[in-house]
C-alpha cells in the first residue's frame, strides 16, 4: 500500500517573513491529520501485475532498438497488446475505458505515479496537492517577462503523476469553451472539430445533476462523468455572483455555445467529493473487465519505433529499478499531457532535428514538437478583504474539527470541505480588444488570509496548503482566454530521460495579451462599487505588493509590474503536439490524431489543441478522448476490411 504525503512546507516555512498558519504547529497538525485520514487509497484491490514473472527484464543501459530478444520463450500473452496507452490522465482514462469495451482488444495502460490517494477526493484540499508526491513538481525556466517575484524567478506548472493525472489534481471545474474555439479549429482545416461535431462527445461523457434545469440539448444523462454543483455554497460565491449581475453580466449555464456571464459553475464532483477521470471512466471497470491491465509507477521512456519503416512497435518503460518492453500489434497511443507528451515523442525520436542531434538521439522524424505552447495566464497579488459577516477564517480548532467531521460522513458529504468554495463562481467578460463573438477574459476567485499574504505574499504562496473554504479574504484573478504569447519545452540537456523538461513558457511576450489583463483587472476592480460588495465589506487591499512598491497602486505600471512579477496560471499547458492539416508546417498530429511520419502512433490529450479553448481543459480533453477513441474504432474496422 503506497501512503500519499503532503508537500514539505518546512524549508520554506524556515525563511518565512511572517507568521503563517500553515507553518504554526496547528498547520503542522492539519497535514498529520490529513494524512492520516485521507493518505491512503481505500480500494486496494487492484492486482499488482508481477512483471518478473510475465516479461523478461532489460538491462539497464541495453539497446533499446533492440526489440525481439528479451522477449524469447515469453507467453505472446504478456508481452503483447492491441493498444497501449501511455498516461491514465484525463484522455488516457477515457480511451482505456473506450478501448476495452471490445472485449477482443487487448489494452494496457501504463500511469508514471501510484494510486490516486483518498486525499484528492475532498473539493476544498487541492492546494495540498501540488508539489506532494503526485505532483511532477515541474517549474519554468526564469524569462525577462513572468514570474519576476517568485523564488528563482520560476513558477510552478502542477501536473498530476497518479492514475486519474491532472482530474486528480485540479479544481474541479466544468468548462467546455467557446463554441468559436472549435469553429475556429475547423477553420483552420482540422476536418471534424467543428462545435456541433464536437458537441456529441461532451454530452457522451456527461451525467448531467443540475436540479434545477432538465438540458438534453448541451448536456448529457447516464455517462461515467458526473457533473453537479457542490452541495455547499459560502456567503461570498453568493456575493461574487450577485455582483457581476450589478455589473450588467446574466447569469446562465457557462457550458452553452454563449459563455458572456457569471455562474456558480457545474464541478466535476458527486456528492462532495471529485470525480476524476480515473474515478468516473476506470474505477467501475477496473476489474471487471480482464482485456484491460493498468500498471501504475510505470515510466515509460521511450516509443519503440521501428526506424526502417517509421512504425511504433511498442514502449519501453522503468518500474522498481527494472526497464521493460512490452509491444503493440495496432497502436500506441501517447496520452501523457502537454508536458511529458512532447518529451516522450523527442526522447523517441520525434521532434525537431536540431535539438534532437545535439542529444545524439536518433531522428525518426522531424517536428515541431515542444512549440506552440502556451496557457491561460493571470496574476496572485490582487487582494480583497471582506468583514466579519462574510468571511470564513476558523479556529485551529475547528479547522481540525472540519476535517474529521467530512471524514465522519457517510457516502454523501456535506459542509464548507465538499467545495472548492469561491473558485466556482466564474465570469467571462469582453474586453475592448475582442473582436470577436466571444469572451477574452475568464474571472476567477480563491480565498485567502488577508494579513498572512501581504506580509510575505511568495512564501504564501508557496506554503499554503489550507483548505480553500477558510479566508477573510479573495483574490481575483483575470485569465487571459485568447493568449497571442508563445512558448517552448526542451528536453534537458544533463538527464533528457529523467531531468524535468525545461518549460520556457513565453507569459506576457506579446503586449496585447498584457493590455488585455490590464483591461480585465480595471473590470473586476469596479465589482467595488457594487451594492453586493458594499454588503460583505469587501475593500481592495490598496498596499503595493513587494517587488511593485515603486508604482502607485491602480496605475497601469502598478499591473504592468504584478502580472509579471506575480505571474501565475491555472495550469492549462496546451499545444506542444499541434493538431493540424498536412500543410500545416507547425503540425505534429492530424485531425485523426496520427503523428505526421510515423505508422501505428497518435497523440491524444490538450497537447494537440491548436489554440487553446476558452474555459478549463478537463472536460475538452475528456471530449477529445471520446472522439479519438471513436476514431481508433472506425480505424480498426477499416484496416480489417483492408485485410
Amino acid at each position: 500500500m503506497s501512503l500519499w504525503l503532503p508537500p514539505d512546507i518546512s524549508p520554506i516555512c524556515a525563511t518565512a517573513q511572517a507568521n503563517l498558519t500553515q507553518c504554526s504547529p496547528t498547520g503542522y497538525l492539519y497535514l498529520a491529520l490529513v494524512t492520516q485520514l485521507f493518505g491512503t487509497t481505500t480500494n486496494n484491490s487492484y492486482p499488482e501485475y508481477n512483471q518478473d514473472d510475465t516479461q523478461s527484464k532489460c538491462e539497464k543501459n541495453k539497446d533499446a532498438n533492440d526489440v525481439n530478444e528479451d522477449f524469447e520463450g515469453v507467453d505472446d500473452k504478456y508481452k503483447t497488446y492491441d493498444y497501449i496507452i501511455v498516461g491514465a490522465g484525463s484522455a488516457g482514462c477515457v480511451l482505456a475505458n473506450r478501448l476495452s469495451e471490445d472485449a477482443d482488444q487487448k489494452i494496457l495502460l501504463l500511469e508514471a505515479g501510484p494510486e490516486e490517494p483518498d486525499v484528492t477526493m475532498v473539493p476544498a484540499l487541492p492546494r495540498l496537492l501540488a508539489n506532494s508526491k503526485i505532483d511532477w513538481m515541474y517549474k519554468t525556466q526564469p524569462e525577462e517577462t513572468n514570474c519576476l517575484s517568485q523564488k528563482g524567478q520560476s513558477c510552478p506548472t502542477i501536473r498530476g503523476k497518479t492514475m486519474g493525472g491532472s482530474s486528480a489534481v485540479n479544481y474541479m471545474v466544468y468548462m467546455r469553451g467557446s463554441k468559436l474555439d472549435y469553429d475556429n479549429w475547423a477553420k483552420d482545416g482540422n476536418e471534424g472539430w467543428s462545435f456541433d461535431e464536437v458537441l456529441p462527445y461532451f454530452k457522451k461523457s456527461e451525467n448531467y445533476r443540475y436540479v434545477e434545469s432538465i438540458d438534453d440539448e448541451y448536456h448529457g444523462f447516464g455517462g461515467p462523468l458526473n457533473v453537479e454543483n457542490f452541495p455547499y455554497v459560502d456567503i461570498a460565491s453568493d456575493m461574487l455572483v450577485k455582483a457581476f449581475n450589478e455589473k450588467g453580466l446574466p447569469t446562465k449555464d457557462l457550458s452553452r455555445d454563449s459563455q458572456v456571464g457569471v455562474n456558480i459553475n457545474l464541478s466535476t464532483s458527486k456528492d462532495g467529493k471529485r470525480q476524476s477521470a480515473n474515478v468516473a471512466f476506470i474505477k467501475p471497470i477496473r476489474n471487471e473487465r480482464e482485456n484491460l491491465q493498468i500498471i501504475t509507477d510505470a515510466f515509460v521512456t521511450q516509443i519503440l519505433i521501428d526506424e526502417s519503416t517509421k512504425t511504433a512497435v511498442g514502449v519501453k518503460y522503468y518500474k522498481n529499478g527494472t526497464y521493460y518492453k512490452v509491444f503493440a500489434e495496432k497502436e500506441v497511443i501517447v496520452s501523457a499531457g502537454a508536458i511529458n507528451s512532447p518529451k516522450l515523442l523527442k526522447l523517441s525520436g520525434v521532434g525537431p532535428k536540431e535539438e534532437l542531434e545535439s542529444l545524439g538521439i536518433p531522428i525518426i522524424a522531424d517536428l515541431k514538437v515542444g512549440y506552440n505552447l502556451h496557457d491561460h495566464v493571470t496574476t496572485d497579488a490582487l487582494t480583497v478583504s471582506l468583514s466579519n459577516e462574510c468571511e470564513t477564517l476558523k479556529s485551529e480548532k475547528e479547522l481540525l474539527n472540519e476535517v474529521t467531521k467530512y471524514y465522519l460522513q457517510n457516502e454523501t458529504k456535506e459542509g464548507p470541505l465538499s467545495t472548492t468554495s469561491t473558485i466556482n463562481s466564474i465570469a467571462f467578460i469582453k474586453t475592448s480588444y475582442e473582436m470577436e463573438n466571444a469572451p477574452d477574459i475568464q474571472i476567477h476567485f480563491d480565498g485567502r488570509n488577508v494579513a498572512e499574504y501581504m506580509a510575505d505574499p511568495s512564501t504564501y504562496a508557496a506554503t499554503n496548503t489550507l483548505p480553500l473554504s477558510f479566508y477573510d479574504g479573495i483574490a481575483p484573478k483575470p485569465l487571459l482566454l485568447t493568449p497571442k504569447s508563445r512558448g517552448y519545452i526542451l528536453l534537458n540537456k544533463t538527464d533528457p530521460t529523467f531531468g524535468a523538461p525545461l518549460i520556457y513558457p513565453g507569459h506576457l511576450k506579446e503586449q496585447e495579451d498584457i493590455d488585455r489583463l490590464v483591461e480585465g483587472i480595471r473590470f473586476v476592480l469596479t465589482l467595488e462599487d457594487t451594492e453586493s460588495f458594499r454588503q460583505c465589506g469587501a475593500r481592495y487591499v490598496r498596499t503595493p505588493v513587494e517587488g511593485c512598491s515603486d508604482y502607485e497602486w491602480g496605475t497601469y505600471e502598478y499591473f504592468v509590474c504584478i502580472l509579471t512579477h506575480y505571474t501565475m496560471t491555472i495550469c492549462h499547458p496546451v499545444g506542444t503536439c499541434k493538431m493540424g492539416p498536412a500543410d500545416d508546417e507547425d503540425a505534429v498530429v492530424d485531425p485523426r490524431f496520427k503523428v505526421y511520419g510515423v505508422d501505428k502512433m497518435r497523440v491524444v490529450d490538450s497537447s494537440t489543441m491548436p489554440k487553446i479553448v476558452r474555459g478549463n481543459l478537463n472536460a475538452p480533453t475528456i471530449m477529445m478522448a471520446e472522439k479519438a477513441s471513436e476514431m481508433i474504432k472506425e480505424d480498426r474496422i477499416c484496416r480489417n476490411i483492408d485485410t
